[in-house]
């Protein structure tokens, strides 16, 4: 009887503990679920602003001749031969299942892209928040929802870079989760997303480019051993050849005349060869950068670019500044050895990742010297997973200092920063970036474009290629065919009409 008196008391309080730690785990909990709510809902407001806007202004351009050669496929139009394409593979499929969905119009491969970018931002959340927390993922997806999705550089969806950047951003968060501990199917969908992206265009190997380097370093900084390494190399490598094996099969097996997938790859790879060197073409060989200088000058271009980078300056200060803080890190860890450990974190690591997909998102702008807006698309996605380390930094010094207060006004300072430099992107700009030249007006914004968007809905307000497609619509038969000269094929999705010549379009320059 005295020893279970004895055992009495313990018990006692040990089932008083778990009765007042219940509550407190129950409000943690909550706090949690508001935090990610606020999160999801700011993030939602910019994401749904951008789609609205988007299936609201029609595409007179891209949009148009890749839902065109999708319609003319599906009515049985022989690829290569009746229809001459101007999409890339991953960009013709994505349209072929938009308009076999909802027939011969943008709202399919609309509605699609809008699915890819939902599951993007999800899985990038996700990802940024297993090694940088609530505060990074919530800094990150928020600002690649409002830049990806702002009419500066948005375009009018149905965007190839659009399409690229969602896969991209499924591929890299994937591959996190897989190196943060994730089972084995994490990289095998890594590569299958990864493998995707350079369908839609070729920029979108920066991911690939990232990915690829940093498994073959961590062995190197003793992160992963040469056994997990070579089984993500192997994963990978099997989710790429599950995504593309497929669409090779395709190609070959029924003799579809257009290119095989990574084709630009292996042709630079023969072109590099003493043999594809001496059959390649002098004009070929002379190369995309060297001829496109021939038309804009690279002292014309670079102040394009730099006007650009301008009004992105939030998204790469983010991210240049993580380069920055990860530099100094490293090199003060290297003065300070016995302190080691205080200024070492799990995450570091994934800086090299994301610093190789930024850089090399920076660098491909470059490449085109026409620099169109949506080219400028692709780096604010790998500047937001890379801004959430320095997000990261942040939260870690806000938790864990005893000047709380401080590092609060630090945070708020940054916040109203933070709404300095991106400012412009809800309220427009006054001075074209592609040309220099004033607008006379606020444009571009989300605020323009939204009254925009209501000015055409109450008014009944068309652009000229629409009164054009409007025209043909109401004075032709359905089977009439017709020809568009010059790059407006959204005319013949307007008019719901089809060409009748094999190449329905061409882009003169």
């Amino acid at each position: 009887m005295s020893k279970s008196l004895r055992k009495s008391g313990p018990a006692k309080r040990q089932l008083h503990k778990q009765k007042t730690d219940a509550p407190s785990e129950h409000k943690k909990s909550r706090r949690q679920f508001a935090v990610i709510a606020a999160i999801v809902i700011l993030a939602a407001i910019a994401f749904a602003l951008g789609k609205y806007i988007e299936f609201n202004s029609p595409g007179a351009f891209d949009s148009g001749a890749y839902i065109y050669s999708a319609k003319h496929i599906l009515d049985g139009a022989v690829i290569g031969v009746e229809e001459k394409l101007s999409a890339q593979l991953g960009t013709l499929l994505v349209n072929i299942l938009g308009v076999w969905l909802c027939g011969f119009n943008e709202t399919g491969p609309k509605l699609l892209q809008t699915l890819f970018q939902a599951a993007a931002l999800v899985l990038m959340f996700i990802a940024v928040r297993k090694p940088f927390g609530s505060m990074a993922a919530a800094v990150s997806v928020i600002i690649a929802s409002v830049y990806l999705s702002s009419p500066l550089i948005a375009k009018f969806g149905n965007v190839k870079e659009q399409y690229m950047i969602a896969f991209m951003i499924m591929g890299i968060s994937c591959f996190v989760l897989r190196q943060v501990g994730g089972r084995w199917w994490w990289a095998v969908l890594a590569g299958a997303f990864a493998s995707w992206a350079p369908l839609f265009k070729q920029t979108g190997v920066s991911a690939i480019g990232a990915i690829g380097l940093f498994v073959i370093v961590q062995p190197l900084f003793k992160h992963r051993t040469l056994k997990q390494t070579a089984v993500d190399i192997l994963l990978l490598l099997a989710g790429a050849a599950l995504a593309i094996g497929p669409l090779y099969i395709w190609i070959v097996g029924w003799d579809v005349k257009m290119p095989l997938p990574y084709a630009f790859a292996w042709k630079t790879v023969i072109e590099k060869l003493p043999i594809g060197a001496e059959t390649e073409p002098a004009e070929a060989a002379e190369g995309y950068l060297a001829r496109s200088r021939r038309f804009i000058p690279f002292a014309q271009q670079w102040r394009m670019v730099l006007r650009y980078y301008q009004l992105l300056i939030l998204p790469i200060a983010l991210a240049a500044g993580a380069i920055i803080a990860r530099i100094v890190r490293m090199i003060w860890r290297l003065r300070i050895e016995n302190r080691e450990s205080k200024f070492a974190n799990c995450y570091d690591r994934f800086v090299l990742l994301f610093a190789v997909w930024w850089l090399l998102d920076m660098t491909f702008v470059w490449i085109s010297p026409r620099s169109y807006e949506q080219y400028y698309l692709p780096l604010n996605a790998s500047a937001a997973m890379l801004g959430g380390y320095l997000i990261a930094l942040y939260a870690d010094r806000l938790t864990n200092s005893v000047y709380k207060s401080r590092w609060g006004l630090v945070g708020l300072a940054g916040f109203v920063c933070m709404l300095a430099m991106s400012w412009h992107i809800f309220f427009g700009i006054e001075k074209s970036p592609y040309s220099g030249r004033e607008y006379g007006q606020k444009r571009r914004g989300y605020a323009q474009k939204l009254n925009e968007i209501s000015r055409r809905r109450n008014d009944n307000l068309k652009a000229p290629w629409e009164a054009v497609a409007e025209y043909i619509h109401l004075r032709s038969e359905p089977t009439d065919k017709i020809y568009v000269w010059g790059w407006y094929p959204g005319i013949y999705v307007a008019a719901q009409r089809l060409s009748s010549a094999s190449r329905a379009f061409c882009m003169p320059r």
